[in-house]
């Protein structure tokens, strides 16, 4: 399946970078992991934590879970900005610490409202973001936008429906009789298969705005509103 537009091994880089610059804030003198965990480094390295478990539960799927996860993620985003003004605040006390620190924080910290910028959109509206987009389902046809453009398929092609999961999350393989009825850029369908009696395609929860179950049954009964022979 598709991957979201800002990895995991993104995010975990761009908050490494504004952690570690978080650490540099930590007041010297301090020993051992609680008074580190209550400095300014504290806040990154739960924002660490946030934006694993977060990134986990989001990839489990179900539309729930979907904006569990990216509201998570957005908790992660305000642990690293509150690290920050906490190191700012120190600085302003007198705290001992150099500029060259605020490089590495503002390098992760723009990664971070990039990640930000994607969370609230998903949790507005899971297709946030991704090239193919479920518009309506109706008892004669499935209406997507793909890359901005419309394509339409008649829903008497749909010859079968199965439920799809992997490490990135769920969705629905939707096999059709013949890509050559669909309405519109069919290449920029997300394909995953050809066999002599049809094609079959992928659709996702994230791209269909629902729950796999919900999107399949859907999809069923628009075959059969369509008198399409599916099993």
């Amino acid at each position: 399946m598709l991957r979201p537009p800002v990895s995991f091994q993104a995010r975990t880089l761009f908050i490494g970078l504004a952690c570690a610059a978080l650490a540099c804030m930590t007041p010297p003198g301090l020993k051992g992991v609680l008074p580190f965990l209550a400095s300014p480094a504290g806040p990154g390295v739960a924002a660490l934590a946030l934006v694993a478990v977060g990134t986990s539960v989001e990839d489990l799927g179900t539309i729930r879970r979907i904006r569990i996860g990216v509201g998570l993620c957005i908790g992660a985003a305000a642990l690293v900005a509150a690290g920050g003004l906490w190191g700012a605040a120190l600085a302003a006390l007198g705290g001992p610490i150099a500029w060259p620190v605020w490089l590495p924080y503002g390098a992760g910290a723009a990664g971070v409202a990039l990640a930000l910028r994607r969370d609230i959109g998903v949790l507005r509206d899971p297709r946030h973001g991704q090239s193919v987009r479920l518009e309506a389902i109706s008892a004669d046809a499935v209406r997507l936008t793909v890359n901005g453009a419309p394509v339409t398929i008649p829903a008497a092609l749909i010859r079968g429906v199965s439920l799809a999961t992997d490490l990135d999350g769920r969705g629905v393989f939707v096999r059709l009789a013949s890509r050559d009825k669909v309405i519109g850029d069919t290449r920029a369908l997300p394909w995953v298969a050809a066999h002599r009696d049809g094609d079959t395609l992928l659709l996702t929860e994230h791209q269909a705005a629902l729950d796999a179950e919900l999107l399949a049954v859907r999809l069923l009964e628009a075959a059969s509103a369509g008198e399409g022979e599916y099993r």
